[in-house]
């Protein structure tokens, strides 16, 4: 499970998308040449081709219309996915039909999008124009027997990667209990309708890598579960009235409305002020945003950069806003590893008055609720930037607050923001620095290895408190499990991980 982790955290969630549905790309390609799947090579190669281009062209050519940074791993996964559930191509007119479908998902990003919210699921779009309008058969195909098994297990890496599995697992709960139940009232055998229903059906393929699209579903997770409820009463259900039929991606299109509804719609375009050196690696960007949003200290967006060179992690990537939602500017915390990725060295190459676009905002790691409980924030490395945003925000309005706050870092050149964090003292905020390189001696720091006898000795009335940890994936994992041994509970943890850079 460590060798899994460690591979997801080092690729970004839509690349790890890509290379599975590439995956089930070249599985359906062996397959049919041994005859598995129905589907010949020469129409699954010739449906893919014309796919890939139509997406891919259309989706640079709106980017150019309208000025917008595109991503070429959007476009890729969107042809991959129409290619997965639509049936190939074997007429000049199925041909057409799918051209058609790889310029509307491309189209609904840039048309059906309010205020840059992207209101529907693009390749779930293009498919439910051509199954309503009898175009070409919308099959899900990738649901066939010989290729759930693989569906499946790819999938849950997406899930995993996301942290996701409330959202699979609900949608799998109701699906198949109201899949039960529906069989039962009409007396239906169902051993063998359940096997149907979940090995050779849309099921897998919509749960794991279509219900779980970011820009589509809620950000936040009791909202992504009433989400995952509605998609899947539809898609068991199907409901219809005259035509018009409830298909599974038309479901899916009716889930996207609530998400819309819920999600804050914004895309906000930036324009760099400064940039600061706050130490040896670690830069805090300054930017103006065109114009303000709302957000809660904690939540995180989504951050694209035009003119990015190969990447093998795409041109964006989700980061932790740095800002109190007090302060008129937007603040980033980076840190540089070596070697940078493409995305770093641009970043890295911003200068005043450069701009870049920020979209998505999500995230369940804030005070909301928590407010008034006593607390403690565990950051470690970079992973204090939330927190920064939680200590500012608290400072700025004068919250009193029971806060014990504790920054852990391996060099104490590594420490940021620590300005901000005594500022807050007079509220109530108890900032501790950790510095766990040993040979380290200062009256101003602790020097010690973390484990749970520190933070024993660190918040003694641990029991009473709610834990916030933000930081590396092993750091949160580790420091989760000490608080575990210290006995407090897993409903007082709220962690942060990175979901790689």
């Amino acid at each position: 499970m460590k060798v899994i982790e460690k591979v997801l955290n080092n690729v970004t969630m839509y690349r790890l998308v890509l290379y599975v549905l590439a995956a089930l790309t070249v599985l359906a390609l062996i397959f049919s040449f041994q005859g598995r799947i129905s589907a010949s090579p020469t129409s699954l190669i010739v449906s893919l081709s014309l796919l890939v281009i139509s997406a891919y062209g259309s989706d640079r050519a709106f980017g150019r219309l309208f000025h917008i940074p595109t991503n070429m791993e959007s476009s890729l996964i969107t042809a991959l996915i129409l290619f997965l559930i639509i049936d190939p191509a074997h007429t000049l007119m199925a041909g057409v039909a799918l051209l058609l479908a790889g310029a509307i998902s491309s189209a609904s990003k840039f048309l059906l999008s309010l205020n840059g919210k992207h209101i529907f699921n693009p390749a779930a779009l293009a498919a439910a124009v051509l199954s309503l309008t009898g175009l070409q058969a919308v099959t899900w195909w990738v649901g066939s027997s010989a290729l759930w098994p693989f569906a499946f297990v790819l999938g849950l890496f997406v899930v995993l990667k996301i942290r996701r599995l409330p959202l699979l697992i609900t949608f799998a709960v109701v699906s198949i209990g109201v899949q039960l139940l529906l069989f039962v009232h009409g007396h239906q055998p169902i051993f063998t309708g359940m096997r149907h229903a979940l090995l050779a059906s849309p099921l897998i393929f919509m749960a794991t890598l279509m219900l779980t699209e970011p820009a589509t579903m809620p950000p936040r997770r009791s909202l992504q579960i009433v989400f995952a409820t509605i998609v899947a009463l539809l898609y068991v259900s199907a409901p219809g009235r005259g035509p018009f039929i409830v298909y599974p991606e038309v479901a899916l299109l009716i889930g996207n409305v609530f998400a819309y509804a819920v999600s804050p719609k914004f895309r906000v375009r930036l324009q760099l002020k400064e940039i600061q050196q706050i130490s040896d690696r670690v830069y805090n960007y300054i930017f103006q945003p065109e114009r303000p949003f709302k957000f809660l200290p904690g939540q995180y967006m989504e951050w694209t950069l035009a003119g990015v060179p190969y990447d093998s992690r795409g041109n964006r990537r989700t980061f932790t806003i740095a800002s109190s939602p007090t302060e008129s500017e937007v603040h980033l915390g980076l840190k540089y590893y070596e070697p940078a990725s493409a995305y770093k060295m641009a970043f890295f190459g911003l200068k005043q008055g450069d701009t870049i676009y920020a979209s998505q905002l999500a995230g369940d790691f804030t005070m909301k609720g928590n407010e008034n409980k006593k607390l403690a924030f565990i950051a470690g490395g970079i992973g204090i930037t939330p927190f920064r945003s939680m200590v500012k925000c608290l400072t700025d309005k004068n919250t009193q607050s029971d806060i014990i706050l504790i920054y852990i870092v391996g060099d104490p050149k590594e420490f940021v923001y620590v300005k901000q964090l005594r500022e807050a003292l007079p509220v109530g905020i108890k900032t501790k620095l950790v510095v766990t390189n040993l040979q380290y001696l200062s009256a101003n720091v602790i020097t010690a290895k973390v484990n749970a006898e520190l933070l024993n000795k660190l918040i003694p009335d641990h029991t009473e408190r709610t834990f916030y940890i933000s930081g590396p994936n092993v750091m949160v994992d580790a420091t989760k499990g000490y608080l575990q041994q210290l006995h407090v509970s897993n409903n007082k943890i709220k962690t942060d991980h990175f979901s790689g850079y």
